[in-house]
């Protein structure tokens, strides 16, 4: 029994009188799993939803579930969504707010992250603005045709495609449809056969969502790693390609992987995973500052054959992935006169220390891949010995042409590295 409940009561500005029979429910609910801000928070955001006029469902459906949405992805998101609703109801779209609430459970479970719900709300809203229609163009006045049906197939649809699919296929829809009412509304609920082509098309690959709990089982299992998977989209980030990499909230991982090089989905996923999973068990850390640029990428480079050996010394079924995955950056591809081959170098040392049949002939490579393995006979070697000899490797290979500005990357990004 919550004794505070007269005043959570008090904080809700909100006088539906069906309120009083699920309050006390959901104030159970969101005292087990918010803190004291985020108590206020969640109050504070119900209070704005009462207000935009909508009656009771909307007020019920963000006190009901808000809570576990707020668990899995921060309390942030209680704001946002409260903001999310109230613009919105400022628009000729109110009869939307309750499909929007009731979608964002399943988007919340399926998404896993606070910034891949971000991008969804985004496409909800850029979904909104494009098929919002006006009167002579002057003022917003027509709601959207397609989007309560969009918001009513969101859970369908995101157990079916990564936020990159659901990107492509709102894009089809809208570029097609925004100025038929009618089409929109067939394609966005489904009716329309292109709208499920389109469907299909987009449909493929390793969902991340699908294999959470197999990946887990995966770390927890094999590398005693508790650490928790956040997946981010490969749709939003034009300017970059996004890496694997592990922080402060969790191990960062791409929502989709399709098969690739014959590896499959699930497959990659490991690879990532054994990979960081390594590094938090074997890499010791060392100061960047005391290193050049060059250096730092060298050593980098190194730490991670390094601690992929250990991987395979431990799994040796992880080799065929590795290999399969790793790029093998053809020996005579980069002209030095016209660009920097420093990556190219590395990428090739990193093959030839992976794969014992590479072809390469480079005598310093060969050299220094044999240092490499001389280092991993001695036991597991270390972060630091890595670092010296990527020190090593830097001040021999080195040459006046690494520092133009047109760098050589392709055949060298390992996608499974951090």
């Amino acid at each position: 029994m919550i004794t505070d409940l007269p005043v959570y009561r008090e904080q809700l500005r909100c006088n539906f009188a069906q309120l009083d029979d699920v309050f006390p429910d959901c104030m159970d609910e969101a005292v087990a799993l918010l803190s004291e801000q985020g108590i206020s928070d969640y109050l504070e955001g119900a209070s704005l939803v009462c207000m935009i006029g909508r009656g009771f469902e909307p007020v019920l459906v963000y006190l009901e579930e808000m809570p576990e949405i707020a668990r899995l992805l921060g309390e942030s998101m209680l704001a946002t969504v409260s903001q999310c609703v109230w613009k919105m109801s400022r628009s000729p779209n109110g009869n939307s707010i309750l499909p929007f609430l009731q979608s964002l459970p399943e988007a919340a479970r399926r998404l896993g992250s606070r910034e891949q719900m971000q991008h969804y709300l985004d496409l909800v809203f850029d979904f909104m603005e494009r098929t919002t229609g006006s009167i002579h163009g002057f003022h917003t006045t027509i709601p959207s045709p397609g989007l309560p049906d969009f918001l009513n197939q969101v859970p369908y649809l995101l157990n079916q495609l990564s936020l990159e699919g659901l990107k492509n296929w709102l894009e089809y829809g809208i570029r097609n449809y925004s100025d038929n009412p009618d089409r929109q509304r067939d394609f966005f609920s489904l009716q329309s056969a292109d709208s499920r082509a389109m469907l299909q098309r987009e449909r493929h690959g390793t969902l991340f969502a699908d294999n959470e709990r197999k990946l887990d089982l995966f770390l927890r299992g094999l590398w005693e790693d508790p650490e928790y998977l956040v997946p981010y989209s490969l749709a939003f980030d034009t300017l970059r390609k996004p890496m694997p990499y592990y922080d402060r909230l969790g191990i960062r991982v791409p929502d989709v992987y399709d098969d690739h090089a014959g590896i499959r989905g699930i497959d990659r996923y490991r690879a990532v995973l054994a990979h960081i999973a390594a590094h938090r068990r074997w890499t010791t850390a060392i100061i960047a500052d005391n290193y050049s640029p060059f250096q730092r990428i060298a050593i980098e480079l190194l730490e991670d054959s390094r601690v992929e050996a250990l991987i395979m010394r431990r799994f040796p079924g992880m080799r065929r992935i590795f290999l399969a995955l790793h790029p093998v950056p053809e020996e005579s591809a980069c002209d030095s006169a016209k660009e920097s081959c420093i990556r190219h170098r590395l990428a090739m040392l990193s093959r030839a220390i992976l794969d014992d049949r590479h072809p390469y002939r480079n005598e310093d490579v060969l050299e220094f891949v044999a240092r490499f393995h001389e280092l991993m006979q001695a036991g597991e070697s270390s972060t630091t010995e890595m670092a010296a000899l990527a020190v090593s490797f830097i001040a021999r290979t080195r040459r006046q042409s690494d520092l133009l500005p047109n760098v050589r990357f392709e055949d060298t990004e390992v996608e499974y590295r951090d």
